[in-house]
């Protein structure tokens, strides 16, 4: 199969963009910053737990000269990016420059693209789990996630997630805990108020999910990761 990209849900085959290079697959790059002290050997490390944002390049050849106005505005901007070599995930993805096209034969014209990628890679197949008991979810990615949870029941409830207790009180048929956002809310009512405990993350592999109090069901949104 000839490699493509599809970007703001367009792919690249469907705009006469042949690609000729994909980006390699790398790992986003962790935060971390090196301090010397005068009199000792070697330096010390301070880890800020954050990841940098990754830049991949395409280059690519447009076949028909007629479409390069339809490609240069489909190409700008930011939205998701999905590169073939690494189907199953996507991108939050910023074109860094002005697409230049460069005459190689006849007709053909050569490109390069810059995206700048967030450092996470989401997983395409986020489809929702529904629990209507305690039990536990596998996690695929490579890294931490955060999820979105939707618990459904009513009054005090407390939710245990890889054992971490979140406490929900005034639960009124639902509440929504979103751990990318870091708030708690029913529709358009934040509910932070009404919830203790840190916001709760997924990991790579099993991940035990329990409760207690009236629930009836909880629905988990998980936003698989890869770094």
């Amino acid at each position: 199969m000839l490699p493509y990209f599809i970007f703001k849900n367009i792919n690249s085959k469907d705009m006469g963009v042949m690609v000729n290079v994909l980006p390699p697959i790398t790992k986003a790059s962790r935060d971390m910053s090196k301090i010397t002290i005068p009199g000792r050997d070697g330096h010390l490390t301070q880890d800020f737990e954050t990841y940098s944002s990754t830049v991949k390049s395409v280059e690519c050849t447009i076949l028909d000269i007629s479409m390069v106005d339809q490609v240069i505005a489909w190409l700008d901007g930011s939205g998701e990016v999905i590169f073939s070599n690494q189907d199953d995930r996507k991108y939050q993805a910023s074109i860094m420059n002005q697409v230049p096209f460069n005459k190689i034969i006849r007709k053909w014209y050569k490109f390069i693209i810059i995206f700048e990628c967030q450092p996470f890679a989401l997983s395409i197949n986020n489809q929702v789990i529904t629990l209507t008991a305690p039990g536990s979810i596998f996690g695929a990615g490579t890294h931490k996630s955060k999820p979105v949870i939707t618990v459904y029941g009513t009054g005090a409830i407390e939710l245990n997630i890889n054992n971490k207790t979140i406490h929900l009180t005034n639960v009124s048929d639902h509440v929504t805990i979103d751990s990318n956002l870091m708030d708690a809310y029913k529709g358009f009512e934040l509910k932070n108020t009404d919830m203790l405990g840190e916001f709760p993350e997924l990991i790579p592999g099993e991940n035990s999910i329990g409760w207690t109090g009236d629930v009836s069901k909880i629905e988990i949104t998980p936003n698989w990761r890869w770094r």
